[in-house]
């Protein structure tokens, strides 16, 4: 099996190790054909990017390697937003997103809440996790319908990012929400998330999925060889793994 794109990396306008450039050609010696630079979103704390008004800025660059075609290389513009509240609420505006070739959306620590409320039921209800069944239970809740209500009020994302990574959720529940919006359910080979049992019950929804590196650095982008693992151990449909191709495709 074989990938032709790898769509979540990160540079150094958030905190990827790693220049676009730097992405551009690690993504070239991997033989892929598209890559996509996806910084986290600005009200992630001390490591998104400075403002979203900088994504702007880093089209206008990537714009500049795409005309080059110096690299053989197709990159995209992307992010990782952030989830706020409850509600689903993203923090890349709209008019930014629509911008966009590529939106990835899911929970993170040390985000900046959408109010205080939404950071005592998430966030807070996550580090109270480990005191027994009853508060863990309330928060795989909360984060369940903070990822579903992403997905179904924000038409924009394509990618659920590593399901279930710190913030547990309902694994059959997200991945039905992402079937009904047309959203691609993330492997994510650096933190070699979700578990392998998670991605056995999101298969069975008819979830499709897509691999990725979440790269921070160049010898990371394009390596997607855990992805390929999962694959044939589970025996998933390739024709559901929206970024490989078999030999003879491309």
């Amino acid at each position: 099996m074989n990938f032709f794109g790898d769509y979540h990396t990160h540079s150094r306008y958030s905190d990827g190790l790693q220049s676009v450039e730097d992405i551009v050609r690690a993504a070239q010696r991997r033989g892929l054909k598209e890559v996509a630079v996806t910084d986290h979103g600005p009200d992630m704390l001390l490591i998104g990017i400075k403002n979203a008004d900088r994504y702007l800025k880093l089209k206008e660059e990537l714009k500049v390697l795409n005309d080059s075609g110096q690299y053989g290389v197709k990159v995209l513009l992307g992010a990782e937003a952030n989830i706020l509240d409850l509600k689903g609420t993203l923090d890349i505006p709209d008019n930014i997103a629509r911008q966009m070739d590529i939106l990835i959306a899911g929970l993170h620590p040390y985000t900046r809440p959408a109010s205080l409320d939404d950071g005592l039921k998430i966030w807070v209800q996550n580090s109270l996790r480990h005191m027994g069944k009853r508060q863990k239970e309330k928060a795989k809740n909360a984060n369940t319908k903070a990822s579903c209500e992403a997905l179904y009020n924000n038409p924009e994302i394509n990618i659920l990012s590593h399901p279930g990574l710190v913030f547990a959720v309902d694994i059959k529940e997200v991945a039905h929400a992402c079937v009904k919006n047309d959203v691609w359910f993330e492997i994510n080979c650096a933190h070699k998330y979700p578990l392998i049992s998670d991605i056995i019950e999101a298969e069975q929804t008819g979830v499709d999925f897509i691999v990725n590196s979440d790269a921070h650095y160049p010898a990371s982008v394009g390596q997607l060889s855990y992805g390929e693992y999962i694959i044939k151990r589970l025996h998933l449909d390739p024709q559901r793994v929206a970024n490989s191709w078999d030999e003879g495709e491309c």
